[in-house]
């Protein structure tokens, strides 16, 4: 057993424990949540990600899961500010870091209420749930993951939030893939 095909094992458990799905014993820290696991492991976490939303619902364990993907957010919000076009050509024309502090610029991704934040929230049911947040390693290196971790918990601070990342997270900084070293993150617990 792979330590990923392990990981979601142990975060099923958790979803199913009602002290993890009311985030009590966590000291009033947010319940935010990494998991990290190898990036080769990514259709299997696709899958069992896809499997979990079906299976474990309000019926099963008394809460739905919402899922974020970052990866398919950027779009829509490219196209609600009809400059997805437009990104896709900078990239051809001006390379890619300048096509990442445009995107930064325009999704105003330096502020606490950047747009992923503001998608979510708008998009975040009135009920209970657990959230996850996936598509992290679609989008990198155009938006980075600490960006939108560090804001996200100005909106969604009532309830649990797994943050699936393909790389290394060792309670202090996030690795993408485990090779780019982004700023540190302290504030979420690892599933192990």
């Amino acid at each position: 057993m792979t330590k990923t095909v392990e990981k979601l094992k142990h975060l099923r458990e958790k979803i199913a424990d009602p002290d993890f799905q009311q985030s009590r014993g966590l000291s009033n820290e947010v319940s935010y949540y990494i998991l990290a696991y190898a990036p080769q492991d990514q259709p299997l976490v696709t899958e069992e990600v896809s499997n979990m939303r079906q299976q474990l619902n309000r019926e099963t364990v008394g809460m739905d899961i919402v899922e974020f993907n970052l990866y398919q957010i950027i779009w829509q919000l490219l196209d609600d500010l009809g400059i997805k076009e437009d990104a896709l050509a900078m990239e051809a024309s001006d390379g890619i870091d300048y096509l990442i502090e445009q995107l930064n610029n325009a999704l105003d991704m330096t502020s606490s209420e950047n747009m992923f934040v503001q998608y979510m929230q708008q998009h975040l049911p009135e009920e209970p749930v657990i959230v996850f947040v996936t598509g992290v390693g679609e989008i990198f290196p155009l938006i980075r993951a600490h960006k939108v971790l560090n804001t996200m918990h100005q909106v969604i601070n009532n309830v649990p939030v797994i943050f699936f990342y393909p790389g290394i997270y060792d309670s202090i900084s996030l690795s993408m893939f485990g090779e780019s070293k982004e700023d540190n993150y302290y504030r979420a617990f690892q599933i192990n």
